[in-house]
């Protein structure tokens, strides 16, 4: 994502690549080359290139450059940091692409105390804390460095993405399986009980309703998925509500959360108790713990069933991406503005202080350096669901990646194809055939016609377009 929140610090992605830190930094977690809190957004200096994606754990960071290099600061004391020893990086340090087989880097995910990280191809490295098999080599033994995961164990399937939770791990295929790993308590896996696993092990597919899944989440102790059709799915601990079945249960598989509650799921986060989701419309919602305010609701109160943050929280703008940190909460509008509420301990939120705010406060662009933010660039090689991580972030003009971000059944089957965007403007051929490649012409016709055509009529089965009368 172009911002993520880890457990008391928050990292963001300007549209230009630049980088925003603030709150602890007790471990040089924010990168700014020093263990000093910050409490408004500073910049990282030094960076190597463009960043695009960035990921926050409970004491480090990891971020991913335009080129594919791998960037890490914070803790490293169970070699969370992949640099071959346990100590701490005060500012973003480079890990060697050598070793990653010199593939480049596409996504990387920080859990409590271990990281994950997928490369160009499909595959995924782990290292950091395995104590409870999270890292997937067989073990639950530290890694001081990244070590691939066998591909055998994805079935020779390329990974797509990658989560990561307290003590579990999770990722995606291209063909949109859910593959999971690690601490299996309160059934975080989705397995059916609670063992650990210390190799990935797919979540059997009949338990997404007979759908792909196009995105995935990890908390502390629980795990969302969103498949195709735009449904949400949620298993493990419960307790505090954030699975959001209106109950404080703990479930051991995959559950569809209430039909038709949302409208069409774009995207999810999970916090230590919390869980947001934000929705093809740009509405937030929210459940599990509001003791700290992370939910924005202007109350302490739990929820267990999903409650949508009012639009005018946002000043009427519409949310297009979200981050979950422990007691906390970030969300990005589709102006490029930030949010933040929550606790306010250590600066977390960036308003200048440690107060607590119960609803969304925007955080002062000026402090930004009045940059928006996020980015709209091209998509990397075999990465085409980049999109829903917040890396491409559907900001300003439609563009094929914007256009594709309500529709997760096209962005699941150009995945499938592999292709890659290479330009365009929205409309344009070029860049709309690069995005289509190796799709059959009669569909890519019917989607490019659902995706372009001027007129459309919304919430119909099947929708038919004014301009070609064309079912899409």
């Amino acid at each position: 994502m172009a911002v993520a929140a880890g457990e008391a610090h928050t990292v963001l992605v300007g549209e230009d690549g630049s980088v925003f830190s603030f709150g602890k930094n007790v471990c040089g977690q924010l990168g700014t080359g020093d263990n000093v809190t910050t409490v408004i957004p500073t910049r990282v200096a030094g960076l190597p290139g463009a960043v695009r994606q960035v990921a926050a754990g409970n004491a480090h960071t990891g971020m991913v450059t335009d080129a594919g290099d791998l960037l890490v600061c914070g803790a490293g004391r169970n070699g969370q940091l992949g640099l071959e020893d346990e100590d701490e990086r005060t500012t973003p340090t480079l890990v060697e692409r050598a070793v990653f087989e010199g593939k480049a880097v596409l996504m990387v995910a920080c859990g409590e105390e271990h990281t994950v990280v997928a490369t160009e191809g499909g595959g995924v490295y782990t290292f950091g804390g395995g104590e409870d098999g999270q890292l997937g080599h067989g073990d639950e033994e530290n890694q001081l460095a990244p070590r691939r995961v066998p591909a055998a164990g994805f079935n020779g399937e390329r990974v797509v993405m990658v989560a990561a939770g307290d003590q579990h791990t999770v990722a995606l295929s291209e063909a949109g399986r859910v593959f999971t790993w690690g601490s299996g308590e309160y059934g975080r896996l989705g397995h059916g009980d609670r063992e650990n696993q210390r190799a990935p092990r797919q979540v059997e597919v009949g338990r997404f309703g007979g759908e792909g899944v196009v995105f995935v989440a990890a908390g502390g102790a629980h795990t969302v998925a969103v498949t195709a059709g735009g449904r949400l799915y949620s298993w493990g601990c419960g307790y505090f509500g954030q699975l959001g079945h209106g109950d404080t249960s703990h479930r051991l598989v995959p559950t569809v959360v209430g039909v038709g509650v949302f409208g069409r799921v774009v995207m999810a986060a999970c916090g230590e108790i919390h869980t947001l989701v934000v929705t093809q419309e740009g509405a937030l919602w929210v459940c599990g713990s509001g003791h700290y305010g992370q939910l924005g609701l202007n109350g302490k109160e739990t929820w267990h069933v999903f409650q949508r943050v009012g639009a005018s929280a946002f000043g009427g703008a519409r949310v297009v991406a979200a981050a979950a940190g422990k007691i906390h909460s970030v969300a990005v509008t589709e102006a490029g503005a930030l949010w933040t509420w929550g606790h306010g301990s250590f600066g977390r939120l960036g308003h200048g202080d440690d107060e607590r705010r119960l609803v969304p406060n925007r955080v002062a662009a000026a402090s930004l350096n009045n940059r928006k933010i996020g980015r709209c660039r091209s998509l990397p090689e075999d990465h085409v669901l980049a999109f829903t991580m917040g890396t491409h972030d559907r900001l300003g003009e439609a563009s094929p990646v914007e256009t594709m971000a309500g529709k997760p059944e096209l962005v699941s089957m150009i995945a499938r194809a592999g292709d890659r965007w290479v330009g365009g403007k929205a409309g344009e051929s070029e860049g709309l055939i690069r995005l289509l490649g190796g799709v059959s012409a009669d569909r890519r016709e019917r989607y490019v016609q659902s995706i372009y055509c001027e007129s459309t009529v919304p919430n119909r089965q099947p929708r038919h377009c004014r301009k070609c009368q064309v079912p899409h």
